[in-house]
């Protein structure tokens, strides 16, 4: 594992790596917080912890650690609080992909900032599995994991994880290619599992069909009322066993998933779930790649087709 140093010598050594600092153009924008007050202003500093830290959580745990931490110290002393760290959302953004260092550690750094709070983490395309082994131990809390694009976390990695998690609620996987075994294992390993995730990038070649991921779903994972199948090359074959393995979904999201009919009585069962996303809805409040690029132009008609009143695919 790669370890990360300061630009700037550290008179009192910490064990957590220490981070890169601000840009001149960031450093000169650091809150000189009185010079911001008039008298007629209300004192912000004087804002609750709360609402400073709901304000922050809209931001990524990488700006975080790399930039709020260093604005001021009211924000120094937020930033060292194992509330801070409830949620840590690792996703890297373009700017980000040419990091100077290990985005693991930084992961490392801001598990161990929770102190164990950590309920919720979502890690996009850099995660290995001594990371998410690390995660794991460390976070006895933890209810939601996410886990997208192209992880570095092999099957054997994802499944020794899960194992140590059999108080997982949520489990998403966005575009990862896992196997038939690790979606069983993962619903053996997690029986308070409520909502699964497991999305791909959809396509309408019926060569692609395959039923493997739903029959999984359907037999380990009785008490899922969420599930959300964006992408998937499942037939009518394997919804069907989904919806007798899976009696309590209240949400099932078929979007992109083109290989299944639902206009006959496969559709009428369907429609008895409380909140269902059909093949052909708006992808619109989703926020990954939903189908292959020659269905795009195609979709997007079919939906203006649905707002002049006409009718999309299977009569919806």
């Amino acid at each position: 594992m790669s370890s990360i140093s300061s630009p700037h010598p550290n008179p009192n050594p910490n064990p957590n790596p220490q981070f890169p600092q601000l840009s001149n153009s960031i450093k000169s924008a650091n809150f000189k917080c009185r010079k911001f007050q008039s008298q007629n202003s209300p004192n912000w500093l004087e804002l609750p912890e709360e609402v400073w830290f709901l304000i922050l959580s809209k931001l990524s745990t990488i700006h975080v650690i790399e930039n709020v931490q260093k604005v001021c110290l009211l924000f120094r002393n937020l930033c060292k609080k194992p509330s801070m760290f409830k949620f840590i959302d690792m996703t890297l953004e373009d700017a980000y992909m040419d990091l100077p260092y290990d985005p693991n550690v930084m992961t490392r750094f801001a598990v161990d900032r929770s102190g164990g709070c950590l309920i919720d983490i979502y890690l996009e395309y850099v995660c290995d599995d001594d990371t998410l082994m690390y995660i794991v131990e460390r976070s006895k809390n933890l209810k939601h994991l996410r886990l997208g694009h192209y992880l570095d976390v092999s099957d054997a990695g994802l499944i020794e994880a899960v194992k140590k998690l059999s108080m997982l609620e949520e489990l998403e996987l966005i575009i990862c290619n896992y196997s038939v075994v690790t979606i069983e294992a993962i619903g053996c390993a997690c029986p308070s599992l409520k909502s699964f995730s497991l999305n791909a990038v959809g396509s309408n070649n019926c060569t692609l069909a395959r039923n493997e991921e739903a029959l999984a779903i359907a037999k380990t994972m009785p008490n899922l009322h969420n599930l959300q199948l964006i992408g998937n090359y499942m037939s009518n074959e394997g919804l069907k066993e989904i919806l007798d393995g899976c009696p309590l979904l209240e949400s099932l999201d078929l979007r992109a998933c083109f290989l299944i009919d639902l206009s006959g009585d496969l559709g009428k069962r369907c429609n008895q779930i409380k909140s269902l996303r059909l093949p052909f809805d708006s992808t619109a409040d989703y926020s990954h790649e939903a189908c292959e690029e020659f269905l795009a132009d195609k979709w997007s008609s079919l939906q203006n087709d649905d707002d002049s009143g006409g009718s999309g695919f299977f009569g919806f």
